[in-house]
């Protein structure tokens, strides 16, 4: 072809490949090249002609391809692929060349085509070694796996070999695996039915007499695609072991590991296989009470101890067909099925109870432990497994409402009452959250002339369907649902904001009593919350008094010493609350840094009819006068009562007599009234 033909057609054929096509003369020139040259090397298709592979495409291309240049030029048409592995290219081509003959017949020049071929070359090495991983992997798992398509074995591990007894896994290539199996259940050869079978449903089998063992297996499938074409992943086990397997997990799965005992989910399961089987037994559901504090104060890692000792002690005690059960944290059940008599559940709770109650060696000490326990049965107490234990876990909890260290049998009305408290709950976080609470205030007077100085704080719930609901009701609701000291701090909150505005109106005289809770007064976070509620209120700490229960002053002597040092720090002052009913130990009374003794109404309600009820509280108010502590007393209900303590040199009273609990507009409206008077 005329030269300037070649120079017409090439690019119109060629220039829209992304491949390289080139004519090259005898000396391995350029005579006409396509676009692509001209893209990679950035020059012109005129600057190209006559320029070669070393100026383009680099000496090692030209080193690669010359020898097949030149068997080209000898007439020979040449394929073939070079690896281009120089600082300057990392790449593999294919290429083709074509002699081009004259009219003579001799070679004149010799088209070239040639192909990127990398992309293609990392795909397979890839590949390679992806498949080297899948092998790797395949001979690691500890089941057998096959792949077969139509039936045949195309690959197979070793294990697979091993489970179906021959000796090398290439012995498998070609068999069909249908008939090596057998149906466990048809006894026939499984054969074409393996193709049928769904993905993911394991199936018994056995091996066939053409295999070197006789061993059952478990048979899953999985359906994949091959080539494109439909093959099955065949996973193999060996059926013993996997039953062994099963219940080394069952056995994890219902065991407790701290004590070795059955957990809540393998408690319940054994409870329920006895259920189903309509098998009469008891249960107890224990609670180890105040076990929170051996973890408080001695860490868990002797709590655990204490837990496992517990267990040994419940299995050296009960008989072997008891179910004993870990149920979580200090919680344990026991399940005797077929009692031998009505009293055997309560015979077995207080050996239960005796032995929890003996000492335990705890950290170079002994400490004694109580425990409470809920009885239900069945039949009788409920007919599934969830509904015995939450019946079981009621009575427990009306065990510790009666005083702990006690069996309590499970009745209806528990369940009533647990409904209710649990309504309460609910209730009580809404209001909580909504600040539905009121805080009405009591005054005391003064026992000189009986005006009013000071007053006691105390929450009222108003339900908008229900009305008010006694304090009776929901502060021991509030207490065991750990809502109490959010209650609390509520009620701090606005009663601090109140009586910064009564003192600067000047109608206020005395302090104002808050209640601390036990559980609030344990909270070491107590005094920061103070702080800061004193800074963003106003109030002057001096018109305040924090009012605690003996038993909350007497839990921990080092911890109360040092609150309420910190408390009086503040400017506090510090009441005892309920006197004379709590611990009474004298002692903390000098050793507390108190400012005031509360008479409990119980002393008041028999001051006319028992007389030496009378010389108790002159007592009381010597002692504390004698200290330099203030006397209150309240529950006064008679102008007789309040006349003998005023007598009796008492300081305030408190009563219905003189003042029921008020909203806090009405007091502060006698309060007004009274300042007028005044004035």
């Amino acid at each position: 072809m005329p030269t300037e033909q070649l120079n017409y057609w090439f690019p119109l054929l060629t220039d829209n490949s992304p491949f390289l096509f080139a004519v090259l003369d005898p000396q391995h020139n350029y005579l006409v090249v396509n676009n692509r040259y001209c893209e990679i090397s950035g020059l012109q298709r005129d600057d190209l002609v006559g320029r070669n592979d070393k100026d383009i495409l680099g000496q090692a291309f030209y080193r690669s391809l010359r020898p097949f240049y030149e068997r080209a030029f000898q007439g020979e048409s040449v394929e073939g692929e070079v690896v281009l592995d120089d600082s300057r290219h990392e790449t593999s081509m294919h290429f083709s060349l074509s002699p081009l003959r004259n009219k003579t017949g001799n070679v004149s020049h010799i088209v070239l085509h040639s192909v990127d071929t990398s992309e293609r070359q990392i795909l397979v090495n890839s590949l390679e070694e992806l498949e080297h991983q899948l092998n790797q992997l395949n001979e690691l798992i500890s089941d057998g796996m096959c792949i077969v398509e139509a039936d045949i074995i195309i690959s197979a591990n070793q294990v697979a070999a091993n489970l179906l007894g021959f000796d090398d896994s290439k012995e498998l290539l070609g068999e069909e695996l249908g008939r090596l199996l057998i149906d466990s259940h048809s006894q026939r050869i499984l054969g074409e039915t393996l193709s049928q079978m769904p993905s993911g449903d394991p199936r018994k089998c056995h091996t066939s007499p053409r295999c070197c063992t006789e061993r059952p297996l478990l048979v899953t499938t999985s359906d994949i695609t091959l080539m494109g074409s439909p093959a099955k992943l065949v996973k193999l086990q060996d059926a013993a072991e996997h039953m062994m397997q099963q219940g080394q997990v069952e056995q994890l799965v219902h065991t407790d590991p701290l004590t070795g005992l059955y957990n809540r989910h393998g408690f319940s399961r054994r409870l329920e296989s006895l259920i189903t089987n309509e098998t009469p037994l008891v249960m107890l559901y224990l609670d180890i009470d105040n076990f929170k504090n051996i973890n408080d104060s001695l860490g868990h890692h002797i709590g655990d101890r204490v837990l496992q000792e517990i267990s040994q002690r419940l299995r050296r005690l009960l008989p072997e067909n008891a179910i004993i059960g870990h149920l979580g944290g200090d919680e344990f059940g026991i399940v005797l099925s077929e009692p031998e008599h009505d009293r055997a559940g309560d015979l077995v709770a207080q050996q239960v109870i005796s032995l929890i109650n003996q000492p335990f060696d705890l950290h170079h000490f002994s400490k004694h432990l109580a425990c409470s326990i809920g009885m239900v049965s069945y039949p009788g107490n409920g007919n599934d497994a969830r509904i015995l234990l939450q019946n079981a876990d009621t009575a427990m909890y009306e065990a510790k409402n009666r005083g702990r260290n006690r069996l309590v049998k499970f009745n209806e009305a528990m369940n009533k009452e647990a409904r209710m408290r649990l309504w309460l709950e609910i209730e009580l976080q809404k209001v909580l959250q909504n600040n539905g609470l009121e805080v009405w205030y009591q005054p005391k007077v003064n026992a000189r002339d009986f005006a009013i100085d000071g007053a006691e704080a105390l929450v009222r719930w108003k339900h908008p369907i229900e009305g008010y609901i006694s304090p009776a009701q929901f502060i021991p609701v509030a207490e065991n649902s750990g809502l109490i000291e959010q209650l609390g701090l509520v009620v701090m909150r606005e009663v601090f904001t109140t009586v910064r505005r009564w003192k600067q109106q000047g109608i206020l005289s005395g302090r104002v009593a808050i209640n601390l809770s036990p559980q609030q007064f344990g909270n070491p976070n107590l005094i920061d919350f103070v702080k800061k509620l004193l800074k963003s209120t106003g109030v002057n700490a001096t018109d305040i008094t924090f009012e605690l229960t003996e038993s909350a002053v007497m839990s921990d002597g080092e911890h109360t010493i040092q609150m309420l040092n910190a408390i009086k720090k503040l400017g506090f002052a510090l009441s005892i609350d309920d006197f004379g009913t709590g611990y009474s130990s004298l002692s903390y009374l000098a050793r507390f840094p108190l400012d005031e003794l509360k008479i409990d109404r119980a002393f008041i309600n028999d001051i006319d009819t028992v007389p030496k009820q009378v010389t108790l509280i002159e007592n009381i108010i010597n002692l504390g006068k004698a200290l330099n502590m203030s006397i209150v007393a309240e529950g006064v209900e008679t102008r007789q009562q309040a006349t003998l303590l005023s007598n009796l040199n008492c300081d305030y009273i408190q009563g219905f007599h003189f003042y029921r609990p008020l909203p806090k507009n009405e007091l502060e409206a006698i309060l007004v009234k009274n300042n007028r008077s005044k004035d």
